[in-house]
């Protein structure tokens, strides 16, 4: 029987995911925690077999968390969930040394096997084709895609504000919610997934 660990910073979907693992027969007992860092504390005084880990956090985030657990506490499995189903975000994850890798679109079907899979000793990430199916651009509106688009293609922020009659404050602002929705920060990673997505002008 196992131990399981969910964090996330939303009580609802901590809720939601509590009812769908308590059907599980193999798991025993199921904690919560609503940060990289509570989960982090917690595990410094209570043992646990499974962590089941939000990528998009408030303070360290899913995968600075799960790097900083699985430093501390290698025999723990991490699983990821993710609604960023580039394979960047995938081999982030995979460094992070996380033991999987969910889509948040298909916790219901992939959720259960994820964790009888890693509980058997292998990874439960996605399958290229699974990586596929799902296109992370669409997290993004309208003007959020043109000036991701713009970045990837190496143009800055005055540049962008002037094609687009914007002021560089506006700008600067769209940039910085783009990258906290694809969860990147670099330009190279910018041009990575807009490559990926055949989005390069």
């Amino acid at each position: 029987m196992s131990r399981l660990l969910i964090v996330d910073d939303h009580a609802i979907v901590r809720d939601g995911l509590r009812r769908l693992l308590e059907s599980m027969s193999s798991i025993c007992h199921i904690e919560e925690c609503s940060s990289g860092e509570e989960a982090y504390q917690y595990l410094q005084n209570n043992s646990t077999d499974i962590v089941i880990m939000d990528i998009s956090m408030p303070g360290k985030g899913g995968l600075e968390s799960t790097s900083l657990i699985k430093k501390r506490y290698p025999k723990i499995k991490v699983l990821i969930l993710s609604m960023h189903d580039s394979s960047l975000m995938i081999q982030k994850a995979k460094n992070a040394g996380a033991n999987g890798y969910i889509f948040k679109n298909e916790i219901s079907d992939n959720l259960l096997k994820g964790i009888q899979k890693v509980l058997e000793g292998k990874d439960a990430f996605p399958s290229v084709q699974a990586q596929e199916k799902v296109n992370t651009l669409e997290l993004l509106n309208g003007k959020e895609f043109e000036i991701f688009r713009f970045i990837a293609n190496g143009k800055n922020i005055h540049f962008i504000a002037d094609k687009m009659n914007m002021s560089y404050k506006t700008v600067a602002n769209y940039q910085t919610a783009i990258k906290k929705k694809l969860n990147i920060e670099s330009v190279l990673e910018f041009y990575t997934i807009a490559k990926e997505h055949s989005v390069i002008m």
